[in-house]
C-alpha cells in the first residue's frame, strides 16, 4: 500500500526569512515539514543561537505549530583525501548530526563533492568509501542517516548505486535530487530510479528549462522539461516513505520568483499531481 507523501522545503528558498515566519509559513502553506539549509545569513545553522542558546524554544515552537524538521542540509564532502580536509568534513557532519538529533531530524544531507585533482571514480573510491563507512558509524549513535545526494561529480545513478554497494550501511543512503541526474547527465527517470531505489530516503523536487542559449533556468513546478510527475510516481508506486522536499534555490540566485509565491503553487500543483497520494490534512486551505 502506497505511503502518503509528505512535503517539506529547503531554506534554500526563503533566505529572508526568520525561525518565526519559516515555522508559520510552513504550516499555513500546508507543508508537513522544513529541510534547513541556512537561516538567515547564516549558512552553517549550528552556530545560531535558535538552535544554540534558544533550542529548547525553537523545539516547541515547532511542536505547536504541528510542523516536524524533515533534515538538515549541510556542505560536509566526502571524497577527500587530505587529512585535515576529511577532518574538517568530519567536524561539521558531528555538529549537525547532533543537531539532528535534538530536533528529530531523520536526515543529514552530505555532498560526494568534487573528486580531487589527480584522482578518478576509480581512484577515489577507497577513500570515499572509508570515510562514509566511518561517519556512517557515528551517524548510529544519533540516530540520523546520511543522505548523499545527487550532486557534482556524483550525479550519475550508477556511480551512486556501486557506492553505496561499496559502503554497505544502513545510515549511508541517497538522496535523489530529481532535476540533476536528468538534467545534468540526460538520464532517463526509470535508469536513474532503478539505479537508486534501494538506497532513496529523501528526494529534492525542482523544475526547469534550458533557454536558447543552452542554460538552465528554474521555474515554477510544472512550468519546465523534467519529467517531475513520473518520476514522483515511481517513487509512490516504490513504498517511498519520505519527504517530497521542494527545493528552490533563491539563496544562490537571488532573481528568482519570492517563496510567498513559489511554496504555495508547490503545495497546489503536488496535490493535483498526486491526489490521494499526498497528505490531505496540512493541505492549505
Amino acid at each position: 500500500m502506497a505511503v502518503p507523501m509528505k512535503l517539506s522545503f529547503t531554506t534554500l528558498g526563503c533566505p529572508h526569512w526568520d525561525l518565526n515566519k519559516i515555522i508559520e509559513n510552513a504550516a499555513r502553506m500546508g507543508f508537513d515539514a522544513v529541510d534547513f539549509r541556512g537561516l538567515l545569513e547564516d549558512i552553517d545553522i549550528t552556530r545560531r543561537p535558535e538552535f544554540t542558546m534558544d533550542l529548547n524554544r525553537t523545539r516547541r515552537l515547532f511542536a505547536d505549530y504541528g510542523v516536524a524538521v524533515s533534515g538538515i542540509a549541510i556542505s560536509a564532502r566526502f571524497a577527500v583525501v587530505d587529512p585535515s580536509e576529511r577532518m574538517e568534513q568530519f567536524d561539521e557532519a558531528r555538529r549537525n548530526m547532533a543537531l539532528a538529533a535534538e530536533l528529530d531530524a531523520p536526515v543529514v544531507r552530505i555532498y560526494g563533492g568534487r573528486i580531487p585533482k589527480g584522482y578518478d571514480a576509480e581512484t577515489i573510491m577507497p577513500f570515499i568509501v572509508r570515510n562514509l563507512q566511518e561517519i556512517g558509524d557515528e551517524a548510529e549513535d544519533y540516530d540520523v542517516t546520511l543522505a548523499l545526494e545527487t550532486h557534482d561529480d556524483w550525479v550519475d545513478s550508477s556511480l551512486c548505486a556501486r557506492l553505496m554497494r561499496e559502503v554497505n550501511h544502513k545510515r549511508v543512503r541517497i538522496l535523489w535530487d530529481l532535476h540533476h541526474p536528468y538534467r545534468m547527465k540526460g538520464e532517463p527517470p526509470e535508469i536513474t530510479y532503478n539505479n537508486l531505489a534501494p538506497y532513496i530516503v529523501s528526494i529534492h523536487v525542482k523544475d526547469s528549462i534550458v533557454d536558447n542559449n543552452g542554460n538552465v533556468r528554474y521555474v515554477l513546478l510544472g512550468e519546465g522539461t523534467v519529467p517531475l510527475k513520473k518520476m514522483l510516481n515511481m517513487l509512490i508506486e516504490g513504498g517511498y516513505e519520505g519527504y517530497a522536499i521542494l527545493e528552490w534555490e533563491k539563496r544562490w540566485h537571488p532573481d528568482l520568483l519570492d517563496p510567498e509565491i513559489v511554496f504555495p503553487q508547490y503545495v497546489q500543483k503536488m496535490h493535483e499531481w498526486l491526489g490521494e497520494h499526498i497528505r490531505r490534512d496540512r493541505f492549505a486551505k
